[in-house]
């Protein structure tokens, strides 16, 4: 979908629906709400693929404890994180469904299209080890991960030694270090170290990516 997932630690997936680059504002207007079920229970949210948004009034509605789970924010909307025990939509059941429940959708999108490098740095948000230390990180798929200065000193890298590379008015460090994901094994992995938001906005605004 255009904008609904963010992966984070534990599986679970925001919905900014932001796993490319943002689309083109008129696009990421509000989805309808649909009927369905959620935890058995007859509900309307918003669903596409594998992307589940719940209101907060609903959400209160039918008895979710929604604010036990992550909460993060978008444009200064919150969103809080957990998982369905099942969600239903056009008689198709999915268990242990990662979900997003926002104080009002319409509002929810509207920091969206205000905000679109912070959406999209919260879909890609991970901790993974690098160099053995946990960090905060932003999952760039085959070009690996990227962390902020601040948690690169955290794990010791010493990425100025890396090659320095101007993406936009962005500059950006590329070196390789050991990376562990979740369960795999550490292995050498391409690091960018930069300020996410203000690279994504450079990618977003037509500069090439690191080579």
């Amino acid at each position: 979908m255009a904008a609904l997932a963010v992966g984070l630690a534990g599986g679970l997936a925001v919905p900014v629906f932001a796993q490319g680059p943002p689309a083109p504002a008129a696009s990421r207007a509000a989805p309808s709400e649909v009927d369905g079920q959620i935890n058995g229970v007859k509900a309307r949210f918003v669903a596409q693929g594998d992307d589940v948004l719940v209101s907060a009034s609903e959400a209160d509605r039918i008895g979710l404890r929604y604010r036990e789970g992550k909460s993060l924010s978008i444009g200064g909307t919150p969103v809080w994180l957990f998982t369905l025990d099942s969600v239903t939509v056009a008689g198709r059941t999915r268990l242990a469904t990662p979900a997003g429940v926002v104080p009002d959708i319409a509002a929810y999108f509207a920091a969206l299209r205000a905000n679109p490098a912070e959406a999209f740095a919260r879909s890609r948000e991970i901790r993974p080890e690098v160099n053995g230390t946990v960090v905060q990180a932003y999952d760039l798929g085959d070009a690996g991960v990227l962390v902020t200065p601040a948690e690169a000193d955290r794990a010791g890298l010493r990425y100025r030694e890396g090659r320095r590379q101007d993406v936009g008015a962005t500059s950006v460090w590329l070196l390789e270090a050991m990376v562990k994901l979740g369960t795999d094994a550490a292995s050498p992995s391409p690091v960018t170290v930069t300020e996410p938001e203000a690279y994504f906005e450079a990618l977003m605004a037509g500069a090439g990516k690191p080579k």
